[in-house]
């Protein structure tokens, strides 16, 4: 017998969807475990320390009960409901959802009036720095010389500085209060390339009202928040794409991917998860077209990079620095200092400045102490566990995301929220009581999560549609090697919501199906034919 390479390809496919489904669930079901036993939070204006509680389990349970409640209410309605009366109540619940979210983040940032410092100051100061001719940030020792991946961000932040003027952080916030409600629109019409379902949608529509992190983070002067607009952006022309095979979608992947990358760094996990699944996906389908898309968009991504090095080099006469090297970060999220596992301690920038700015110095001191340490995990595998666990749980079992750690300074001498005010309050008094809110939300994701993946994601489903979950396994996996952060977690949580909410539709949907004594064929709900095209 010959080599059957239809069946090969076939099985190649199936096998990735199965791992997909298999390391999810099992991500999942932990997350879910610990969000409802336990919860993690850092104060505003203290140290970057996680402090980890009890959860209340009652209120979770609750929770559970009220969602699950609330999706079989909202089922057996839409079963009732005629098809334009389902369209009107998709749409004015998204409109409902886009309204909060734009005119809370408004408020937000006028009201917390939070002023950009670190990592913010250097971004949006080096832009407009760059403008008036003043290029210090790029030597050796300066910020742009130890981390010149943040020449992506300042190439865009300053063409978009040319048009509002330097230094005008102001608007750069009301521009991510603009883009979080774009990305909440992009889920939506993720939702209904998936389904026309209008209990999926609805849902949605309630989970993102609740998302507050998504609110608070709209003040934070940085490229998260357009991050994730792009990356969202680059899962619906995608599946636009599988709709209807049109090349300028796929254009828009590109362009969409390309800017991910400029914005964050981090990036590169969305881009990876994209290679996979449409790779998988080319092969099965024959698609040329959709495989040179993303080969363009990884050639791109490298190549606007050396691009915007090379304009900075000629515009400024330094040469392009390496920076600090990226093993640091791996070897820094491996160590522990007062307690707090992988956590920032400043390691990087010491050692760089100890090598006297030399990045391959670096590089080979930050791989010996990686190699002390992984030694260490070795000879005590139990503190490796502790270890790990404390670490993952810290990044991943903070419902705010440090969300108002970094956007909710305290009055001062300059700035910050008035003083009694509920901008004020919410990073004060009221911090636990957003806190609680925040934590329900969050396990109800998580739970949803695990959902999706044991009903969603099944041996001959479109990969496509899994590249968010895809890539917040990849972030997963990311978050134990490098440096810890919540913050950096922010990004995979709001790609969750749609799918989420997708996950308890189909829970809801099958344990309706097992107890209705209807017929099979009444009660099944065709997706595919609810479909609309958006």
């Amino acid at each position: 017998m010959g080599w059957d390479r239809e069946k090969a390809v076939r099985r190649l496919y199936y096998a990735g969807n199965l791992v997909v489904r298999v390391v999810g669930s099992t991500i999942f079901l932990g997350l879910v475990w610990y969000s409802f036993r336990y919860t993690q939070y850092m104060l505003p204006g203290g140290d970057e320390i996680p402090m980890n509680v009890y959860d209340s389990v009652k209120q979770n349970i609750l929770c559970l009960c009220l969602v699950t409640g609330g999706t079989a209410v909202l089922l057996f309605i839409e079963r009732r409901m005629e098809r334009r009366v389902q369209f009107l109540v998709r749409h004015v619940s998204m409109l409902a959802m886009i309204g909060w979210i734009l005119l809370a983040s408004l408020w937000w940032i006028h009201s917390s009036a939070h002023l950009p410092v670190g990592d913010q100051a250097f971004v949006y100061g080096g832009a407009s720095y760059f403008i008036e001719g003043w290029y210090d940030f790029l030597y050796s020792g300066g910020y742009c010389g130890m981390y010149p991946h943040q020449l992506g961000l300042i190439a865009l932040m300053e063409g978009f500085f040319k048009i509002v003027g330097a230094h005008n952080y102001y608007a750069f916030e009301l521009l991510c209060a603009l883009l979080a409600a774009g990305s909440a629109y992009c889920g939506y019409r993720i939702l209904l390339e998936l389904t026309g379902s209008t209990t999926v949608v609805v849902s949605y529509n309630i989970l993102m009202m609740g998302c507050l992190p998504l609110i608070f983070y709209t003040s934070w002067v940085y490229g998260d928040i357009p991050s994730i607009f792009f990356a969202l952006t680059a899962v619906w022309m995608l599946l636009r794409y599988d709709r209807n095979c049109k090349i300028r979608y796929l254009v828009l992947v590109v362009i969409s991917l390309v800017l991910a990358m400029m914005v964050r760094r981090q990036s590169v996990v969305m881009l990876i998860s994209v290679c996979i699944a449409v790779l998988l996906y080319g092969i099965l389908q024959k698609d040329r077209n959709i495989i040179l898309a993303v080969l363009l968009t990884a050639a791109l991504s490298w190549g606007v990079f050396t691009a915007v090095y090379k304009m900075y080099e000629i515009r400024s006469g330094h040469e392009h620095s390496k920076g600090i090297p990226q093993i640091t970060w791996v070897t820094m999220g491996m160590q522990e200092t007062d307690g707090v596992c992988g956590w920032y301690n400043n390691y990087p920038k010491e050692l760089y400045y100890s090598m006297n700015f030399d990045s391959e110095l670096t590089a080979a001191a930050a791989k010996a102490d990686l190699y002390d340490r992984l030694k260490v995990f070795r000879n005590d595998p139990a503190y490796a566990r502790r270890f790990f666990r404390e670490k993952v749980l810290s990044q991943w079992n903070q419902p705010l995301y440090q969300a108002l750690y970094f956007n909710a300074e305290r009055p001062g001498d300059y700035m910050g929220p008035e003083e009694g005010s509920l901008a004020d309050r919410i990073g004060g008094e009221d911090y636990l009581s957003v806190l609680r809110i925040c934590d329900r939300v969050q396990f109800i994701i998580y739970m949803g999560m695990l959902f999706y993946f044991l009903l969603a994601v099944k041996k001959g489903s479109n990969i496509l549609q899994h590249i968010p979950a895809i890539t917040v396994i990849g972030g997963f996996f990311l978050s134990v090697l490098v440096e810890a952060k919540a913050r950096y977690i922010f990004p995979y949580y709001i790609m969750m919501f749609p799918f989420a909410a997708y996950g308890w539709y189909l829970t809801i949907r099958q344990v309706m199906f097992l107890t209705d004594r209807r017929s099979e064929e009444d009660q099944i709900v065709d997706i595919e034919e609810k479909r609309k095209v958006a």
